[in-house]
């Protein structure tokens, strides 16, 4: 699992003997630095790198420290360079729909058009009676949402044929997707 690092950067440290040899620049990540030191030459070339792919930093036991897009990570599992790119990835075009969907939402709102019709409780009592209460793609009974097979966003009806039971989980996983 990829995790953002938000208290991470690459730091200056003061000049003393060692350093000069070693390098002044270290990553730090809240009250920790950690030993890898990089010269000013090193830290431009991983800061020109890491704009097109990850670069690692730091690896610790299993865990290894990335740089990627002015964004720091790190993660446990072995992640190759490629496992990284695709999963910032997936994560930054994540946060641009989410930043797109509410300025949509904010401008429906500002020109004053209903946001989503609520769903009615006839129409929900139907869709749970059809569905057996469970979830209709793991099974599960928790934490149970309704959602649009063809997403609202897409222009999907709020009707019994086009609504579905999910889970939490299994509808995050599914997200404005058909």
């Amino acid at each position: 699992m990829l995790r953002a690092d938000k208290k991470a950067e690459i730091v200056r440290l003061p000049l003393n003997l060692r350093r000069l040899f070693t390098g002044r620049y270290a990553l730090a990540s809240g009250k920790r630095t950690f030993d890898a030191r990089w010269n000013k030459a090193e830290v431009e070339a991983i800061a020109a790198q890491q704009a097109e792919s990850p670069v690692e930093l730091v690896r610790q036991g299993e865990r290894g420290y990335w740089v990627f897009k002015d964004c720091f990570y790190w993660e446990d599992d072995g992640l190759s360079a490629d496992d990284v790119k695709a999963l910032a990835l997936q994560r930054i075009r994540k946060h641009d729909r989410q930043l797109a969907n509410a300025h949509s939402l904010m401008r429906a709102e500002e020109a004053g058009q209903a946001l989503r019709p609520p769903v009615s409780i006839e129409i929900r009592r139907a869709v749970f009676e059809r569905d057996g209460g469970r979830c209709v793609d793991c099974g599960g009974s928790f934490d149970l949402q309704y959602d649009h097979v063809i997403p609202f966003s897409l222009g999907g009806a709020t009707t019994v044929a086009n609504l579905q039971l999910l889970c939490g989980d299994c509808n995050r996983r599914k997200g404005a997707t058909l």
